[in-house]
């Protein structure tokens, strides 16, 4: 990484990202989180006990705001016995990035593991959330900053 001072524009906001599900820009996203997590086991050397990786979880959530109906086609797929997957590709590209620079991170082989059918409070704004699973191997840097 360039040796540059950090300066408060450098930070990038969530309103230049972008989302893609199967190459369909989603541009009603609230939000999206993806982690993936370090499945670790004891190995005990001598007194101390370290740890070994023995695997990795990829996890997250996509919240939408309601505007479409999304939820169908994965319950009908589900109902048929299908198990649907996705591939979610999320970039940002802030005009204040460390040399204009765009990350850009895909994922690929996303399953659903929920589906909201009704998510509504009276006078309040409808979101729906689609907690997911994927193959760590699975994800790529196409970009980065």
């Amino acid at each position: 990484m360039a040796n540059e001072n950090f300066r408060g524009n450098r930070k990038l906001a969530g309103g230049y990202g972008k989302l893609w599900v199967d190459n369909e820009l989603i541009a009603e996203f609230k939000s999206i989180t993806a982690t993936i997590t370090a499945n670790r086991s004891d190995v005990q050397i001598g007194m101390s006990v370290d740890s070994k990786i023995t695997g990795l979880k990829g996890e997250g959530t996509l919240t939408l705001n309601k505007v479409y109906t999304r939820a169908k086609k994965i319950i009908e797929a589900w109902n048929s016995g299908k198990d649907v997957r996705a591939r979610i590709v999320y970039s940002i590209s802030d005009p204040d990035a460390v040399n204009g620079k765009e990350e850009r991170v895909s994922i690929d082989n996303v399953w659903y593991n929920s589906a909201q059918i009704i998510n509504a409070t009276p006078g309040e704004d409808v979101n729906e959330e689609f907690p997911f699973g994927f193959t760590p191997e699975d994800v790529k840097y196409e970009g980065e900053i």
